[in-house]
């Protein structure tokens, strides 16, 4: 029986494993907004107007439409908390955790029709953490208690370096693409029980020094403007990319039923799923000198995402498919800049995100099964003769389900060889689940003027400048 208490926690483990790359909050594998300040605040809503460095993750085709060679800094330093039923049952507080995202991007003008950007920068990540949590028949008699007591925690980074080119076509077209290496690391530890003859026992898995390398992955785009540049759109396209890490795995029980409470201790294992497909597209439109607003909506393919696989060498994994059954993403985002204060740009936005995760499938290291709401705005301003911008935000991230009903197999009924017994699959618990975060991201762009080139149109005006 322990050998089935075993694979049953690593499986929750893997899945676990998946779902703590994205956004406690937002939902998938990434927060709705990221790292650069400017359009954090503006909601994201960076699809049409880009046109720094960092369009080399929002949209690479606005690298054409710089005005100068660039370099930036960007931090966002990110504070989350999941809550949920850790134990299975009750409600439990989360520990706030945090994550310092952030990163650099570049650019550089070859010619008058090509541009190049180059950044390394965060692109998803978790931190998730309820201490002390206790799983499995609690009792005074040794040979009846069937407990662990440890913590249930995920941390998680994902990390991309990207290069970038982009060709203005004309005054008003351009297109760009960005070739993207990915890198992942986690660790997470993870608590859960099974039905064992009668008794609830516990178990405690853990993977920890987990990482790995996905070498191909594209951002393609396009974006239009006008020679009003009175409005201006944009579509930026993004790759699967496969994500598979690997690491060491650990394990013990308290199933005192059969006097084993050994496991194993960092044994090589695998985890595999993938960051999906993702198109975003937008437009902004200029209402007058001061004011401008911006519209973007963005979906993610994670219905794709069926299933996590999970293996190991050294051991023969039972059940290799995760139940995960999740739901396609929408974000839609609404933003406005006011530009009406001599030096200085204020901005706003909301975001509203669709959940990935299927209330039948809840679990309190998911992302929470329920619409996510974002907050966000922030000002920027110029310093050194217009040589260097300042963008400064923040952000409140916001979900919460009172009434999930769970109730899902996150793994298949499993017979045991040889026996008529049949294990039940793991099931999502029901009951309360939420999850909230906020940022502060901020960044500095230090603007490499050079000298105009003949032909084409790389001009300023307010739409895209502070």
């Amino acid at each position: 029986m322990s050998h089935v208490l075993r694979r049953k926690a690593f499986l929750i483990s893997s899945l676990a494993l998946a779902v703590g790359a994205g956004n406690a909050v937002a939902g998938g594998f990434e927060k709705a907004t990221l790292w650069d300040a400017k359009y954090s605040a503006l909601a994201g809503a960076a699809v049409s107007s880009v046109n720094n460095s960092s369009a080399i993750f929002f949209n690479p085709a606005g690298l054409a439409f710089a005005e100068s060679n660039d370099f930036a800094l960007h931090a966002s330093p990110t504070w989350t908390q999941a809550s949920g039923p850790a134990d299975g049952e009750n409600f439990m507080k989360g520990e706030r955790g945090f994550s310092p995202a952030g990163g650099f991007t570049g650019l550089f003008q070859l010619n008058d029709r090509f541009t190049m950007g180059y950044g390394v920068y965060a692109t998803g990540g978790a931190s998730a953490s309820y201490k002390d949590v206790t799983v499995g028949n609690v009792s005074n008699i040794p040979a009846l208690d069937t407990s662990v007591t440890g913590d249930y925690s995920t941390k998680i980074q994902i990390v991309e370096a990207g290069l970038g080119l982009a060709y203005q076509i004309n005054n008003n077209w351009s297109v760009g693409g960005t070739y993207r290496l990915t890198y992942a690391t986690a660790d997470i530890n993870i608590l859960s029980e099974a039905d064992v003859l009668g008794a609830n026992v516990g178990a405690e898995v853990g993977y920890n020094d987990m990482s790995g390398w996905n070498n191909f992955g594209v951002r393609l785009g396009a974006m239009y403007r006008p020679d009003s540049e009175r409005w201006g759109w944009g579509i930026n396209f993004r790759s699967e990319v496969k994500a598979e890490v690997d690491g060491k795995a650990s394990y013990r029980t308290g199933n005192s039923v059969v006097n084993d409470r050994s496991g194993y201790d960092r044994i090589d294992a695998t985890a595999e799923t993938a960051l999906p497909m993702q198109i975003s597209t937008g437009g902004h439109y200029l209402l007058n000198d001061n004011w401008t607003l911006y519209g973007e909506i963005t979906y993610s393919e994670y219905s794709n995402n069926e299933e996590i696989a999970f293996s190991s060498k050294e051991e023969d994994v039972a059940v290799p498919r995760i139940n995960t059954n999740w739901n396609d993403q929408y974000n839609y985002r609404i933003a406005a800049e006011y530009t009406g204060i001599d030096g200085w740009s204020l901005r706003g936005g909301y975001i509203y995100t669709t959940p990935v995760v299927p209330e039948e499938y809840a679990a309190p290291t998911f992302s929470t099964a329920g619409n996510a709401h974002t907050i966000t705005f922030g000002a920027g301003t110029t310093v050194m003769n217009g040589r260097v911008d300042l963008d400064f935000g923040a952000e409140y991230n916001l979900v919460k389900n009172k009434d999930v009903k769970g109730g899902g197999n996150l793994t298949d009924d499993k017979p045991v060889p040889g026996t008529p017994i049949v294990i039940p699959g793991t099931k999502s618990a029901p009951g309360k689940y939420e999850s909230n975060a906020y940022a502060i991201p901020c960044h500095c762009t230090l603007q490499i003027l050079i000298v105009e080139s003949v032909g084409i149109n790389r001009g300023y005006n307010p739409v895209y400048t502070h």
